[in-house]
């Protein structure tokens, strides 16, 4: 029931604000006494479920959902999750878990931060993959899907709403999250001992996720994802300590 309950909520907040969830199950999953590479993998497949059911919603809603002008970062998102899913074997736990921290912390900043900087978007096509790759290597290492760091992304290099960078990202956390799946599985870490339960409790989080963002404002999904973000922070530093 535990893991029902965490991926549900996780799965809600994060298909509202574009984070996908994982930014939530998976410091929770390891502060429940889950092994790293089951709670990396289990995270990762409840947000593919999640982001799945997300879209197909959007979608059957008439929310547009545009890929084209994010090509180059999506591309830059898989090859970063494969390579970031590889990196898992080559990093103990305690590094993750204080590089989280430090994640975390240059997100809220960024985030925070947006409304004092003059806006500007990156057009280069290899500048938007660079970018890409450096939020999937680090999505796929900690097991987060990709969403808060592409939201975080797009809000500041691409001057997209947040409602708009919330379902961009679920999109682009889709194709990273199966990145990262892939390597998973080809480095042994397949466990769906856990998943069996959270996935659907994630595939029905994405769709009520998806019926909140077109409900609430720009500035309420902004607020929310800080809110969470700063709530992960202090539960990770607590963790660590």
């Amino acid at each position: 029931m535990p893991y029902i309950i965490l991926a549900l909520v996780a799965t809600i907040i994060g298909a509202v604000v574009g984070i996908g969830g994982g930014l939530i199950m998976r410091p929770m999953l390891g502060i429940m006494g889950v092994a790293k590479d089951l709670a990396s993998f289990t995270s990762a497949i409840a947000v593919f479920f999640m982001a799945i059911s997300n879209l197909v919603t959007h979608h059957r809603r008439g929310t547009k959902i545009e890929l084209k002008g994010t090509i180059p970062l999506a591309i830059g998102s898989i090859i970063g999750g494969f390579s970031g899913g590889a990196l898992l074997k080559l990093v103990s736990s305690e590094a993750i878990n204080i590089g989280y921290i430090f994640v975390l912390i240059l997100i809220l900043v960024a985030v925070l931060g947006r409304p004092y900087l003059k806006p500007f978007k990156v057009e280069n096509p290899i500048a938007q993959m660079a970018i890409g790759l450096v939020t999937g290597s680090l999505s796929g290492l900690f097991g987060i899907g990709g969403g808060p760091l592409q939201v975080a992304a797009l809000l500041l290099f691409f001057n997209m709403s947040a409602k708009e960078a919330a379902v961009q990202s679920v999109l682009i956390t889709l194709l990273t999250t199966a990145a990262a799946l892939l390597r998973y599985t080809i480095d042994g870490y397949a466990n769906f001992s856990i998943a069996i339960y959270m996935v659907p409790a994630a595939i029905i989080g994405g769709l009520l996720g998806s019926i909140l963002n077109r409900k609430f404002s720009n500035r309420m999904i902004t607020t929310i994802f800080c809110a969470v973000i700063a709530i992960m922070l202090v539960m990770q530093i607590v963790s660590v300590v």
